[in-house]
């Protein structure tokens, strides 16, 4: 679905006849950059739902304070990406008037549209390059995923997730952002049941196995957990989970894989984790600018049943954007994962393949490791700079006034998993790995990124890709 309306909205772009550049914030360039000036008005125009104070607690600054004309230019700035990355408004806007000493400030936004009955057709695969391979329509999710966003206009998030098909989840989740006036600590709670009729039950040639279970479950989840938030500053988040999980297993997948649970056809055991944030990118989805870095360490398993599971595990992320000359950008990332040397589930073990913890090139492969490592790089050209656009017959601005902007990128990607438990039928498993290759990102409002992607890898793969989050 994500796709069409892309290639939809793709479409409508080229009707324009001319790109408009995104507004700034105006800040009198024959301003002394020096000249003190002081906040002395605020206006707020546009958030029909999103309550005042949601607003304020992304503005790096106040009423009455003071700085210089170039400060506030800086302030200004960080304020408009800060109110862009918290997925609110497709557009925020901001102007001033200076008189003398005093400087009034006008916030306009555009909100989005925040209550989506989302229809769910999906693959029942890690990636839409793995479902390509077979385009067996059998293997689709449906549903519905009735999404609130900005619930209550304060930020909150709800979730109510009824998916039949070949997979099956039915789940609830509730995030709320603020719980105190000072808007520092915030929650989630995340519960539900998925029943599968299909899973991998081992990694043999660097790709899933699977079993599928006719007239039965091959899995059946429960799980609960909930979060509790502490955002002191901007830029900066700590959140601690806690989660409790219960697996039901087919019979047949113990026989075909014993390591997959040790022998054992029913799972509990609880979870805790702890994760940091530190977040200065200039657009969240898609960022040409700034750093961004997360830590976390998680530990399954405290003794409670007789199920065994005692790991933990510990991730470190780091990004860094920036611009080279004019149009021209460049991004890596750095990511390294860690668990315990000691026995390891298979269900439970990770791997390159999923997640952030992908090589470009490796998108039909799995690779099983302890101890993970990944690089990835990006040289990017700016083909469309972020430009606006008016559809003429859509009538409200939540949909009718969209941006949208082209990169064509060339990467490199390199990783390693040092593999203790599965390497003897995974040749990729304990080697150095590296894909490179050419695309082009199309990036709009709501979130929005397509990347259609080349590659060619170590083993000398060619491939041709799709994904729907920015690479980096």
């Amino acid at each position: 679905m994500r796709l069409t309306l892309a290639l939809i909205l793709l479409f409508a772009t080229q009707l324009a006849a001319q790109s408009l550049l995104p507004p700034q914030n105006n800040l009198h360039s024959t301003l002394d950059t020096n000249k003190l000036l002081v906040s002395a008005g605020l206006n707020l125009e546009g958030n029909k739902i999103t309550k005042d104070k949601i607003i304020l607690r992304e503005l790096e600054f106040a009423l009455g304070d003071t700085n210089t004309a170039g400060q506030w230019k800086r302030i200004l700035t960080k304020s408009q990406q800060n109110l862009m990355n918290r997925s609110l408004f497709n557009f925020v806007t901001f102007t001033d008037s200076v008189y003398d000493d005093r400087i009034d400030i006008h916030i306009k936004m555009i909100e989005r549209w925040y209550i989506w009955p989302i229809p769910i057709i999906q693959y029942a695969d890690r990636n839409v390059n793995v479902w390509w391979q077979t385009k067996d329509f059998s293997r689709l999710n449906l549903g519905v995923d009735l999404k609130v966003d900005n619930f209550r206009g304060r930020m909150e998030q709800l979730n109510i997730i009824l998916q039949g098909g070949y997979d099956q989840t039915y789940a609830f989740k509730w995030s709320i952002p603020y719980l105190t006036a000072k808007q520092i600590m915030g929650m989630s709670t995340f519960a539900g049941v998925r029943l599968n009729h299909e899973i991998a039950y081992e990694t043999k040639d660097n790709k899933l196995q699977h079993y599928r279970a006719e007239g039965e479950y091959a899995r059946q989840q429960v799980f609960t957990e909930l979060a509790l938030t502490f955002r002191p500053s901007f830029n900066y988040q700590h959140a601690f989970f806690t989660a409790y999980y219960h697996f039901d297993f087919a019979d047949t997948i113990v026989q075909l894989n014993p390591d997959f649970s040790q022998g054992q056809t029913t799972y509990n055991f609880f979870e805790l984790k702890y994760l940091y944030k530190m977040d200065l990118r200039d657009y969240k989805p898609y960022p040409l600018n700034g750093y961004y870095f997360d830590a976390y360490l998680q530990k399954w398993g405290f003794g409670l049943f007789e199920d065994g599971v005692d790991m933990w595990s510990m991730k470190v992320a780091f990004d860094h954007y920036f611009q080279i000359h004019n149009r021209w950008y460049f991004a890596y990332n750095v990511t390294a994962k860690f668990t315990n040397n000691g026995y390891q589930p298979y269900f439970l073990s990770p791997a390159l393949g999923y997640e952030e913890m992908t090589i470009r090139g490796y998108e039909l492969y799995v690779v099983n490791g302890q101890k993970l490592g990944v690089i990835k790089s990006n040289l990017k050209f700016e083909l469309v700079p972020k430009s606006e656009y008016d559809i003429k017959w859509i009538k409200t601005d939540k949909f009718g006034k969209i941006f949208y902007a082209f990169y064509a990128n060339l990467f490199f990607d390199a990783g390693y998993a040092h593999d203790k438990l599965y390497a003897e039928d995974n040749p990729l498993n304990n080697q150095f790995l590296w894909g490179t290759g050419i695309g082009i990102d199309f990036v709009t409002y709501y979130d929005m990124v397509v990347r259609l992607e080349g590659s060619i890898n170590k083993q000398g793969d060619l491939g041709f890709y799709v994904a729907f989050v920015a690479p980096i």
